[in-house]
C-alpha cells in the first residue's frame, strides 16, 4: 500500500504541493528559538511596555492600542521553546522555557495589577469582558496561529506572517485582563482571563510540538520506546484536561445564543399584535426558576391569553421558562406617536449631519485646491510663470511649450516659453517683452538655452 501511494502521481503532487520539508531551516530555527527563550535586558523592557500598553488599551477600550501591545510582546518565544524542547527532547531548553514563561507571566500580571490599581478609570469595558469567557473557538485560534507561527519561523526565507500570528494568538491582553480582575478583586474575571492565557499558551506550544515532529527536527536525546509513549500520553492527557472547561463554556454560549434566538422569535410572533407592542424582554432567576419577563404597551394581555402564551413556549423549546408580562401604562397610539417623534428627530439629526458633512467636504476640497496651487508654485518653473505674468502687464498668457526633438544634430533649446499678448501691443513692444522675458528666464533658471516666442491667440468664430 505504501509503495502504491508513493508511486501514485496524485500523492506525489500532493506531497509537493503541501510539503514543508523543502525550505526548512532546522538548525537556524532551533538556534533562534533557543536564543529568544531567555528573557533579559531589552526583552524585559519590551514585556513591561507591552503590558502597560495592553492595560491602557483595555482600560480605554482601544483596539488599536491593544494590537500594538500584541505586536511588541515577547511572550511568544518561551511558549515556542516549550513546544520545541518537548519535540526534540531537550530537557535544558524545556526547563529554561518554562522558567522564563513563568517569569514573563508574573511580570506581565504584576504590571497590569499595578496599572489598574492606580488607574482612575479601571471599569469593565467590552475589550475586557471579551476576554473572560474562552471557548473552543479560542482553542482553534491559538492552535492554528501557533502552526502558522512555527511554520513561518522555520523557513529559510522569512515571511511577514509573524506579526499576524502575534495579533491572532493574543497572549498579553488576557494576561492583563487577569490583572484587572486581581486589582478589582473580581475572581470570575481573573479566572476566566487567566484560563484564556493558559489555553493560548498550551495550544501554541502543542502546535509547535506537532510541526517540529512533522518536520523531523533532530532530537537532542533519543528516549526508549516506553519513555516516548509516556511523554505522548502526558501531552494528550494535559491537552484534554486543558480543553474541557472551554468546551463546557462553548456549549453554554451556544445554548444561550439558541435560547436568545428562540425568545426573540416567540416575542415577535406570539406577543406582537397590531394593538400591542413588546418593548423589551429579559431572562432572570426567581425562586430557582428562569423567568422570561416581557414589557408590553397597548392592550393588556388577558389571563387566558397569558396561559396560551405560556403553553406556546414549549413549541419554541423554551418550556423551562415561566412567562411574566409587565404592562406599561402607555397606549399604543401614544407609543406610535413617540416612535414618530423619535424617527423625526433622528431624520433631522441625519439631515444636519449630512449638511455638516457636505460643508466639511467642501472645505476639504478648497484646502486641497489651495494645497495643489502651493505645490505648483513651489516648482521654480511654475513660480516663474506666475511672477512674470504679474510683473509684465502686456502678457495675457505665458506657458512652457512642449518640446519636439529635432531631426538634425543642431543644438536644441532646453526649454521654450510661449507668450500670448493682450490686445493693442505693437510689434516693437512685443519684441522688447520677448527679449526681457528670455533674459529673465535664463538668469533666474540658470539655463542659457531657454528660448521665448510669441504664440498668436486662436481665431474666434467670427474671424476676429
Amino acid at each position: 500500500m505504501a509503495d502504491i501511494a508513493q508511486n501514485n502521481p496524485v500523492f506525489a503532487w500532493l506531497r509537493r504541493f503541501f510539503g514543508l520539508l523543502r525550505g526548512t531551516d532546522v538548525e537556524g530555527t532551533i538556534t533562534e528559538i533557543r536564543q529568544g527563550v531567555r528573557l533579559r535586558g531589552s526583552n524585559i523592557w519590551m514585556l513591561i511596555c507591552s503590558a502597560i500598553l495592553a492595560s491602557i488599551g483595555l482600560d480605554v477600550n482601544s483596539t488599536a492600542v491593544i494590537i500594538g501591545a500584541m505586536l511588541i510582546s515577547p511572550l511568544m518565544s518561551p511558549i515556542l521553546g516549550v513546544g520545541l524542547a518537548t519535540a526534540i527532547f531537550d530537557r535544558g531548553m524545556l526547563r529554561s522555557s518554562l522558567k522564563n514563561l513563568a517569569i514573563a507571566a508574573f511580570l506581565g500580571l504584576l504590571t497590569s495589577v499595578i496599572y489598574f490599581w492606580i488607574s482612575p478609570l479601571s471599569q469593565m469595558t467590552t475589550e475586557l469582558s471579551a476576554r473572560t469567557t474562552p471557548t473552543l473557538l479560542d482553542v482553534g485560534v491559538a492552535f492554528f496561529g501557533g502552526v502558522a507561527g512555527i511554520v513561518a519561523g522555520s523557513r529559510r526565507n522569512k515571511t511577514n506572517a509573524i506579526p499576524g500570528v502575534a495579533i491572532a494568538t493574543a497572549l498579553m491582553p488576557p494576561l492583563c485582563t487577569a490583572g484587572f480582575g486581581l486589582a478589582n478583586y473580581n475572581t470570575p474575571v481573573f479566572l476566566g482571563a487567566f484560563y484564556l492565557f493558559f489555553l493560548n499558551a498550551v495550544f501554541i506550544a502543542l502546535a509547535t510540538y506537532l510541526v517540529a515532529v512533522m518536520l523531523r527536527f533532530p532530537r537532542k536525546e533519543l528516549p526508549d520506546g516506553e519513555t516516548d509513549i509516556q511523554v505522548k500520553r502526558v501531552i494528550i492527557g494535559f491537552v484534554v484536561i486543558t480543553i474541557l472547561p472551554s468546551a463546557v463554556i462553548f456549549w453554554r454560549v451556544v445554548d444561550d445564543v439558541r435560547e436568545k434566538g428562540s425568545v426573540e422569535s416567540f416575542v415577535e410572533i406570539e406577543c406582537r399584535r397590531d394593538n400591542r407592542q413588546p418593548l423589551k424582554w429579559e431572562i432572570s432567576e426567581s425562586e430557582g426558576q428562569k423567568v422570561l419577563k416581557v414589557y408590553i404597551v397597548g392592550d393588556e394581555i388577558t389571563n387566558e391569553e397569558r396561559q396560551r402564551l405560556q403553553t406556546s413556549l414549549n413549541s419554541y423549546g423554551l418550556g423551562d421558562l415561566r412567562l411574566q408580562t409587565v404592562q406599561l401604562n402607555v397606549s399604543i397610539d401614544e407609543f406610535r406617536r413617540l416612535n414618530t417623534d423619535v424617527v423625526t428627530n433622528l431624520s433631522e439629526s441625519v439631515r444636519v449631519l449630512q449638511v455638516q458633512t457636505d460643508e466639511r467636504a467642501g472645505r476639504i476640497q478648497d484646502l486641497e485646491s489651495q494645497l495643489k496651487q502651493l505645490q505648483e508654485r513651489s516648482d521654480p518653473k511654475v513660480r516663474f510663470l506666475y511672477e512674470t505674468k504679474d510683473l509684465i502687464p502686456q502678457i495675457l498668457e505665458i506657458n512652457w511649450a512642449e518640446q519636439i526633438p529635432g531631426e538634425d544634430n543642431a543644438k536644441q533649446p532646453s526649454e521654450k516659453l510661449e507668450i500670448v499678448f493682450v490686445d493693442n501691443v505693437d510689434e516693437r513692444e512685443r519684441a522688447r517683452v520677448v527679449r526681457r522675458v528670455q533674459a529673465r528666464a535664463r538668469m533666474l533658471l540658470a539655463d542659457d538655452l531657454i528660448e521665448v516666442a510669441e504664440r498668436k491667440q486662436p481665431m474666434t468664430d467670427s474671424g476676429q
